[in-house]
């Protein structure tokens, strides 16, 4: 299963497993299920808060994951794992944050030129940061009266805004953003650059990079360059989930490998994710996900029904080049993934094991070229608006997948279609398809029958 030709990712999220002594255990479960890559979040040197998103040292192992403080220099035991995970034909990526760092990294007072500053309104009674302004706003006394409220020109916090209350406010008190308009914009790289080496020597392929839209294009071009000219192969992932379209238009240009595809938040209906995956695949592919480390996991949500667990995985094959999946989701874990205290006593007893019909679905992607491409997606309408009628294209449009889909979770639904030609429009043959391999082809072209609650049909028609 390692010559799938497009990335399929296991989150083998660290604070789960601990030390990285306990991680190698996983690799062949990991190959057996039909993957072809392994991901982990950061495992840098954490800050007071311990997120493992606040890092404070980039060249320190953290020593949650490290075997003793020896290996938190040398990083010997990682580079042990990825030697393992080459050996079983499985590359190695790697979370990078770049837009930020802990609140109490030793960068900032030798590079303090290097982060953001801003007025920052304090409320006194609490000690605690309200609101952050630009660098060509500030707070007035009129507005902050000094009897409530301090005012202060400090390092910066990321913050983001309730886009329905802009009243609410969740400033990352643990966190300093990093200034990439700053005149030592040069030296910011060149420490990158560095890393990007030390990670080379480890023998990491490819990296997720954390909140790509808080970092320019001009930026992220420059440091692509630097490791492709070294390692042409390497695979750079831009985490875009959250960004606005004008930051998306941003990215564009930025040669980004894979982005992130918003299609685990789709109800199968609103236009939106379609639109925005036809617009944006044309400057890179996507990675689907049923769940990931920010969300709550599908087993909690459905109360670990297996049949939504495996349809919601299927989709995430289909409806992008790549994908990308949790440790625990094969196990039905309920318990939210938490990235500052989530430990090794959290990880579950397992509820059911899909494993099987994971390697299934990884097995079936790998036979067709459009569903290891973003060639388009068209949804069609049909009267009964529990069902879904997807097309999805191979890029050259010589090859196109349907699935039908019974979307009511609950009850069975009748569906007919007087010509399936309406949907699949070549001049050759349709073929209907199973995930076991099975095709059979169609002599009738009129489809009338009933769908159980969750099932799907696929039918494929290619022009060779």
């Amino acid at each position: 299963m390692n010559n799938l030709t497009s990335p399929q990712i296991y989150n083998l999220f660290p604070r789960l497993l601990g030390s990285i002594d306990n991680w190698d255990e996983h690799l062949k479960r990991i190959l057996n299920m039909g993957f072809n890559w392994v991901f982990v979040n950061p495992v840098n040197y954490t800050g007071f808060s311990g997120s493992l998103y606040s890092i404070k040292d980039y060249f320190r192992l953290n020593p949650l994951f490290a075997l003793d403080e020896k290996d938190e220099i040398s990083w010997g035991s990682l580079k042990t794992l990825i030697t393992k995970c080459h050996a079983y034909g499985l590359k190695f990526m790697i979370d990078i944050v770049f837009n930020h760092t802990a609140i109490d990294s030793p960068l900032i007072s030798e590079h303090p030129s290097w982060f953001k500053k801003k007025w920052v309104v304090i409320e006194k009674s609490s000690g605690n940061k309200i609101k952050f302004f630009e660098k060509d706003e500030k707070p007035t006394e009129k507005e902050y009266p000094s009897k409530k409220y301090e005012i202060k020109w400090q390092i910066a916090n990321p913050f983001a805004i309730n886009p329905k209350n802009a009243d609410e406010i969740q400033i990352w008190g643990d966190l300093a953003e990093i200034d990439y308009n700053s005149p030592d914009v040069d030296s910011i790289l060149d420490y990158w650059k560095k890393l990007f080496d030390f990670y080379d020597v480890l023998g990491i392929d490819g990296f997720r990079v954390d909140a790509a839209y808080q970092v320019s294009s001009k930026v992220w071009k420059k440091l692509l360059s630097y490791v492709k000219n070294k390692n042409p192969k390497a695979l750079f992932y831009a985490e875009t989930l959250g960004a606005t379209l004008d930051q998306y238009d941003a990215l564009s240009d930025a040669n980004f490998d894979y982005i992130a595809s918003s299609s685990k938040w789709w109800d199968y209906t609103a236009p939106w994710c379609l639109e925005q995956y036809n617009k944006y695949r044309k400057f890179a592919p996507s990675i689907s996900f049923p769940e990931n480390h920010d969300t709550i996991r599908v087993a909690f949500e459905t109360d670990g029904r297996q049949d939504i667990q495996k349809f919601k995985f299927f989709f995430s094959s289909f409806f992008s080049a790549g994908l990308i999946m949790p440790l625990g989701y094969e196990y039905g874990f309920k318990n939210k993934i938490d990235v500052v205290n989530s430990s090794p006593i959290d990880f579950e007893e397992p509820r059911f094991d899909i494993s099987d019909f994971i390697l299934t679905v990884n097995k079936f992607k790998q036979k067709y070229r459009c569903l290891n491409e973003d060639g388009e997606i068209i949804q069609y309408e049909y009267s009964d608006l529990g069902v879904l009628i997807l097309k999805k294209c191979s890029i050259d449009n010589n090859q196109q997948i349907l699935l039908i889909y019974n979307k009511d979770w609950r009850n069975s639904h009748q569906i007919n279609i007087p010509n399936l030609e309406k949907y699949l429009d070549f001049s050759t043959f349709i073929f209907q398809i199973d995930l076991n391999g099975k095709n059979e082809k169609i002599d009738g072209l009129q489809f009338n029958r009933e769908l159980k609650p969750n099932e799907f049909l696929l039918y494929i028609q290619s022009k060779e």
